[in-house]
């Protein structure tokens, strides 16, 4: 079986697996591994195998509501600046962004530490 672990430049790195491992469970926990499993958005045997190392897996609900925030507050803020640069504005009042930021700030840490699966 290949595994493909895709990075942020798009690059793919392919990982053999060539070892096999068969579990029996019963009906409950296979029900209740196959929900956790979904809830990460991976398959039974990528949650399985990250379990069985003691790795973190960590879900990260509302993330993309909290991006798209930032986005639209960088893009306020850029246009605040290009119009200080054309001179039709002499000062810019940072606070509110910046307290805007932190609140997604804090929002991100409470996504993070609440959300596991």
């Amino acid at each position: 079986m290949l595994l493909a672990f895709f990075y942020e430049k798009k690059e793919m790195m392919v990982i053999k697996k060539e070892r096999f491992i068969g579990l029996r469970v019963t009906e409950t926990e296979y029900n209740q591994i196959e929900r956790k499993a979904k809830k990460g958005k991976m398959n039974i045997s990528q949650y399985v195998c990250l379990q069985a190392l003691e790795r973190d897996i960590k879900i990260y609900d509302g993330l993309k509501e909290h991006t798209r925030q930032l986005a639209r507050l960088g893009g306020n803020f850029n246009q605040a600046l290009i119009l200080v640069h054309q001179g039709k504005l002499n000062t810019i009042d940072i606070m509110p962004i910046k307290k805007e930021i932190h609140a997604i700030w804090l929002l991100l840490n409470k996504c993070a530490s609440v959300s596991r699966v």
